[in-house]
Protein backbone atom coordinates (compact mmCIF):
# COMPACT_ATOMS: atom_id res chain seq x y z
CA UNK A 1 0.00 0.00 0.00
CA UNK A 2 3.02 2.52 0.86
CA UNK A 3 4.69 1.14 -2.70
CA UNK A 4 1.63 2.48 -4.47
CA UNK A 5 1.19 5.42 -2.46
CA UNK A 6 4.63 6.55 -3.46
CA UNK A 7 3.35 5.98 -7.37
CA UNK A 8 1.11 9.24 -6.40
CA UNK A 9 3.32 11.40 -3.42
CA UNK A 10 7.10 11.23 -3.66
CA UNK A 11 6.82 12.53 -0.24
CA UNK A 12 5.68 9.38 1.18
CA UNK A 13 8.67 7.17 -0.32
CA UNK A 14 11.51 9.82 0.34
CA UNK A 15 9.87 9.29 4.19
CA UNK A 16 9.75 5.50 4.02
CA UNK A 17 12.94 5.23 2.20
CA UNK A 18 14.48 7.15 4.95
CA UNK A 19 12.86 5.61 7.98
CA UNK A 20 14.09 1.88 6.45
CA UNK A 21 17.63 3.41 5.63
CA UNK A 22 17.57 3.88 9.71
CA UNK A 23 16.13 0.54 10.64
CA UNK A 24 18.59 -1.22 8.69
CA UNK A 25 21.74 1.21 9.88
CA UNK A 26 19.78 0.18 13.84
CA UNK A 27 19.59 -3.50 12.65
CA UNK A 28 23.37 -3.74 11.48
CA UNK A 29 24.06 -2.22 15.01
CA UNK A 30 22.26 -5.12 16.58
CA UNK A 31 23.74 -7.94 14.20
CA UNK A 32 26.81 -6.70 15.03
CA UNK A 33 26.58 -6.62 18.69
CA UNK A 34 25.40 -9.73 19.22
CA UNK A 35 28.44 -10.96 16.95
CA UNK A 36 30.31 -9.30 19.33
CA UNK A 37 29.10 -11.14 22.06
CA UNK A 38 30.79 -14.49 20.87
CA UNK A 39 32.61 -14.65 24.46
CA UNK A 40 29.76 -16.43 26.45
CA UNK A 41 28.94 -20.12 26.34
CA UNK A 42 25.36 -19.95 26.09
CA UNK A 43 22.81 -21.82 23.51
CA UNK A 44 22.81 -18.69 21.55
CA UNK A 45 26.25 -17.69 21.64
CA UNK A 46 26.95 -21.09 20.23
CA UNK A 47 24.51 -20.80 17.55
CA UNK A 48 25.57 -17.24 16.59
CA UNK A 49 29.83 -18.65 16.16
CA UNK A 50 27.70 -21.67 13.57
CA UNK A 51 25.42 -19.41 11.87
CA UNK A 52 26.26 -15.78 12.97
CA UNK A 53 27.04 -14.68 8.97
CA UNK A 54 23.27 -15.34 8.37
CA UNK A 55 21.83 -12.98 11.01
CA UNK A 56 23.53 -9.98 8.36
CA UNK A 57 20.80 -11.07 5.96
CA UNK A 58 18.64 -9.14 8.18
CA UNK A 59 19.71 -5.35 7.64
CA UNK A 60 20.85 -6.07 3.82
CA UNK A 61 17.23 -7.00 2.98
CA UNK A 62 16.13 -3.83 4.83
CA UNK A 63 18.41 -2.11 2.50
CA UNK A 64 17.35 -3.63 -0.64
CA UNK A 65 13.83 -2.62 -0.05
CA UNK A 66 15.18 0.96 0.95
CA UNK A 67 16.53 0.59 -2.71
CA UNK A 68 13.54 -0.76 -4.00
CA UNK A 69 11.23 2.49 -2.61
CA UNK A 70 14.01 5.12 -3.41
CA UNK A 71 13.78 4.11 -7.28
CA UNK A 72 10.47 4.77 -6.83
CA UNK A 73 10.75 7.50 -5.28
CA UNK A 74 12.68 9.07 -7.55
CA UNK A 75 10.79 7.91 -10.70
CA UNK A 76 7.75 9.37 -9.10
CA UNK A 77 9.44 12.54 -8.50
CA UNK A 78 10.92 13.17 -12.12
CA UNK A 79 7.82 12.47 -13.73
CA UNK A 80 5.75 15.11 -11.64
CA UNK A 81 8.69 17.93 -12.39
CA UNK A 82 8.90 17.41 -16.36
Amino acid sequence: MLFEMTGYFWQVGAVVTALLLFLSFNAYQWVDKLNAVGNTRTNLAVLIESYGWILYLLPLIIVVFAFIFGIKTYDTYRNGHD
